[in-house]
């Protein structure tokens, strides 16, 4: 039984090593909830879970307090490697059925998001953007821009803008993408060839 705990706590305590060792190379200071690994640059939270999945999130704050958010502007990395996922979702006002007509606007930019999203699920009020093409076009401005509108169609009938501000975007990108790279354990020397006798 004490060889079985001991064994269990020596596993846990390597995984939290792993875990931290990830973050320390990464260079943010991170801390848990909800069982992900979280670090804030400015504005934006960035998180991964052990599973692999990481996202950078901008969240606007709801004055009346009734929800956690008004919206939320989210890029979402399922799996190392994988194409990243820009995602939208409006709490307050909420969405018409479908919250189009949508646009993503850059100083400088408007990209008409309404051939280019769907709900995640039926009836829901979180947008995905579907064009693989659009989708890395939104994640290259939002490393490079301070600021970007969201807007679209609320079940009153009326368009809602939110402003999503961006300080820190690039960073947390970054450090998820870190985050999900394979530790390269040192390799070994390489011998020269050897001299013949």
């Amino acid at each position: 039984m004490t060889r079985m705990i001991s064994t269990m706590a020596a596993t846990a305590l390597l995984l939290a090593a792993g875990s931290a060792t990830a973050a320390e190379r990464c260079g943010a200071q991170t801390h848990s909830r909800f069982g992900e690994t979280r670090a804030y640059f400015t504005d934006v939270l960035a998180a991964c879970r052990p599973d692999g999945y990481c996202s950078v999130v901008v969240a606007l704050p709801d004055p009346s307090g009734q929800a956690a958010y008004r919206q939320q502007l989210r890029v979402a990395r399922p799996s190392a490697g994988a194409e990243r996922l820009v995602e939208f979702v409006a709490a307050e006002p909420m969405p018409s059925a479908t919250g189009l007509p949508m646009t993503l606007t850059f100083p400088g930019q408007t990209i008409d998001l309404t051939q280019r999203v769907t709900p995640t699920s039926p009836g829901t009020n979180e947008y995905r953007v579907t064009d693989a093409i659009a989708a890395r076009s939104i994640v290259s401005g939002l490393r490079r821009q301070r600021l970007v509108r969201w807007t679209y169609q609320t079940a009153s009938g009326r368009p809602q803008s939110a402003y999503f501000t961006l300080n820190g975007m690039s960073a947390a990108l970054d450090w998820i993408d870190c985050m999900a790279a394979p530790v390269r354990a040192a390799e070994p020397p390489r011998r020269g060839p050897r001299a013949r006798a």
